[in-house]
């Protein structure tokens, strides 16, 4: 009997390792292959909401930052900082991040910001997919 419960320990031990390791391993990358995907820049900052730049763009990243590296129509500045890549600029719209304006980014349709609860995650964790929708957008407060 005794047996049994270390067979089933170790058994139990190894599905744990694969998993986590297909988890770690997996982390951070998006659908491979061509994909189109919309952004949306927009100013929220003064009285009223004013769209700055609307496109559609076709990659093979996986993730945002790569995407926003790569795509110089959207004039996406992004310095690296403690935390990981930090966008600074995009669209011409740039943020000041002692004072604010600030920028942010959200999408209803991606499963990376669905997952978190419809708070997209940081950036270079932003797994992205074929028809995902990101709106990029200068605020004034949070």
């Amino acid at each position: 009997m005794k047996k049994k419960w270390i067979a089933a320990g170790i058994a139990a031990a190894i599905i744990a390792v694969v998993l986590g390791a297909s988890w770690w391993l997996s982390r951070g990358e998006g659908t491979t292959g061509a994909k189109e995907i919309e952004i949306i820049v927009v100013d929220r900052s003064g009285a009223q909401e004013e769209e700055v730049l609307r496109t559609s763009v076709h990659t093979d990243a996986q993730t945002l930052t790569q995407l926003l590296e790569e795509q110089e129509e959207l004039q996406a500045e992004i310095e690296q900082s403690t935390y990981g890549s930090l966008l600074t600029s995009i669209g011409g719209l740039d943020q000041d991040m002692e004072n604010g304006p600030w920028l942010v980014f959200e999408s209803d349709n991606n499963p990376s910001c669905k997952d978190a609860g419809g708070m997209c995650p940081a950036m270079d964790e932003v797994r992205i997919a074929d028809g995902d929708r990101f709106t990029f957008a200068l605020i004034a407060g949070f």
